[in-house]
């Protein structure tokens, strides 16, 4: 093989596995999203049975401002791993928390369980509250 040739395919090995880490590395972020892309993502998808908005806080966080339609299931109750893979694993799950620390747990979660379309709001509902998106509180949990 000449010394061209030789370069060409050294290129060309190159070009693929930046490809192929750039693609995961992308797919990664999809799942993660802003505040503003998770209000299109629940835009999308109102009203269909198949969305759950699941908020991973304490009650007490809960009660201090949800979003709309969220169903809570506290991430530090002893059977919420139980709970979680009790749900549709087909179903589209928008998952959020304080910060971002525990639905990020649940995103790995999710993954070693099979889930297929779940998704993070990055930064939890602080980040959501920073972008003036509205909040719900009062009412049952």
């Amino acid at each position: 093989m000449s010394r061209l040739s030789c370069r060409k395919a050294g290129a060309m090995v190159v070009i693929c596995f930046m490809t192929l880490l750039l693609a995961g590395c992308l797919r990664e972020d999809a799942r993660l999203l802003e505040p503003r892309a998770a209000l299109e993502l629940m835009e999308r998808n109102r009203g269909k049975a198949d969305f759950l908005i699941l908020d991973v806080r304490t009650p007490g966080e809960f009660r201090q401002g949800y979003i709309e339609g969220a169903v809570l299931l506290d991430y530090y109750e002893p059977d919420f791993r139980e709970r979680f893979a009790a749900l549709n694993r087909a179903a589209t799950i928008l998952t959020y928390c304080r910060s971002g620390n525990r639905s990020s747990r649940v995103l790995a979660l999710a993954d070693e369980l099979g889930f297929k379309r779940v998704f993070d709001l990055r930064g939890g509902i602080l980040a959501w509250k920073r972008e003036g998106l509205p909040l719900t509180t009062g009412g049952a949990e």
